[in-house]
């Protein structure tokens, strides 16, 4: 009896562990996911200005393409809130860094590629946009 009670109480602890381990997990992987947000938004504040100034930047998730993500890695972002100003298919790395270029249609973003790196995020609202 106090063999399967030892027993229990081991395999209790390790439920505990393990539950632990992944509420680590996931608490890490929410702030990676808020810093590469953080990254993308920046790389669209110094890359695109417009008709209006950038008040909010909502950043899709981060998706993969192909066999174990073999054929990269995009991201879709909004701009103010408005779904005329969408840029699609930004090429990003995991941890948010851009990569490549974005798809945009001229004639309804408004918003025109312009490198400027010294803007910033300053005054800026970055958001979770779930597509």
């Amino acid at each position: 009896m106090a063999i399967i009670k030892g027993v229990e109480h081991l395999r209790i602890e390790k439920q505990k562990r393990q539950k632990a381990e992944s509420i680590k997990e996931s608490k890490k992987e929410v702030k990676d996911q808020a810093e590469a947000r953080q990254k993308i938004a920046l790389w669209v504040v110094q890359h695109f200005e417009g008709p209006e100034p950038i008040k909010e930047i909502k950043v899709g998730k981060i998706k993969s393409y192909g066999i174990l993500g073999s054929g990269g890695s995009a991201v879709s972002v909004m701009i103010n809130n408005n779904e005329r100003y969408i840029i699609d298919g930004i090429s990003v790395r995991e941890d948010g860094d851009v990569i490549g270029g974005a798809m945009y249609d001229d004639s309804k973003l408004k918003y025109m590629h312009v490198p400027n790196k010294k803007r910033d995020l300053s005054e800026i609202l970055v958001k979770y946009w779930e597509e």
